[in-house]
């Protein structure tokens, strides 16, 4: 279903949560603040464009909202922490509408993203030169399976269960294997996801609806994880968006297929491709041994990799 509508309603809400699981937390609902005007597609661009999350850099802008201070104060405590240098560039894959581009630079770093999306790239360049980032930060297309740089960062990071948007073997090898190559040696790659529950239908949310606005544009969104491929390790949502904006609405439902990671085979492809685990963490940042049981029912967890290098 991907379609103009001509007439809906959408309840405004207080207060939104993006569930660190790599889910998104549907119980409450949010009013997202912005200083820079987000100017709504027209019913035009609208009927021609297809219709998809990652197609609409600035909806997804305003449904993901967040605020990342207390990740930003994470990361940056890793990198005193578990690198025996000084962390001064940032690389993010899968950097969608650029919120950590934005936010490193205030800390004095130097940051470059990359996205599959093209669009969500040039929306987050374009928040980067409003807000006057462009000497700190930058984002470029890329696809992570394959993405490389010829310059060295110090450490990489990726959020909310994006990793999981490769679903192979043979894919996140490779990807790992391209950050190794893009990192100095020792240096971190701090990768957030949920590995599978146990009990699967723990996994399930009782609300899976929550609410977005900013600047008069309202947003409504379910996230819907339906189905567990255990035997292919595969995690299948249906997410839907509806939106008003500016007198206009659109509508549009389609499927993301993600990693259904387990511990040890998330441990085990991380060495593959040159990263040995040096920590983990849980949302509240409590370590977590190494040598737990690590399973879904712990949460959306922060793995601290290390790079080994030597992956040729």
């Amino acid at each position: 279903m991907k379609k103009l509508v001509s007439e809906t309603s959408l309840e405004p809400c207080a207060s939104q949560n993006i569930d660190k699981s790599g889910e998104v937390s549907t119980s409450h609902c949010s009013t997202a603040n912005s200083n820079s005007g987000v100017r709504g597609l027209t019913e035009e661009v609208l009927a021609e464009e297809e219709l998809t999350l990652y197609n609409l850099p600035k909806y997804y802008d305003i449904a993901f909202s967040r605020d990342v201070s207390g990740e930003i104060n994470f990361y940056i405590s890793c990198f005193k922490k578990y690198c025996n240098f000084e962390v001064k560039r940032i690389l993010e894959p899968a950097c969608g509408s650029g919120v950590f581009l934005l936010t490193f630079p205030k800390y004095g770093y130097y940051i470059t993203g990359y996205d599959l999306s093209p669009k969500m790239v040039e929306y987050a360049n374009e928040k980067i030169e409003e807000a006057g980032l462009s000497h700190r930060a930058k984002a470029v297309v890329g696809d992570m399976v394959t993405m490389k740089f010829n310059e060295k960062f110090d450490a990489a990071i990726i959020a909310i269960n994006s990793l999981g948007y490769l679903n192979t073997h043979q894919e996140i090898v490779s990807h790992f294997k391209a950050i190794s190559e893009s990192l100095v040696k020792g240096g971190l790659y701090i990768v957030e996801i949920s590995c599978a529950c146990q009990n699967l239908e723990g996994e399930r949310k009782l609300d899976e609806t929550w609410f977005a606005e900013m600047n008069g544009i309202k947003i409504e969104a379910t996230w819907n994880p339906y189905h567990y491929d255990t035997k292919n390790k595969l995690r299948y949502v249906k997410f839907r968006m509806r939106g008003q904006d500016n007198g206009r609405t659109f509508e549009f439902e389609e499927e993301h297929k993600l990693r259904l990671w387990y511990y040890e085979d998330f441990k085990r492809l991380a060495q593959e491709g040159g990263f040995k685990i040096a920590a983990i963490y849980n949302q509240e940042y409590q370590p977590i041994p190494i040598d737990s049981h690590i399973t879904g029912e712990l949460g959306a967890l922060y793995y601290i990799l290390v790079n080994k290098g030597n992956t040729q």
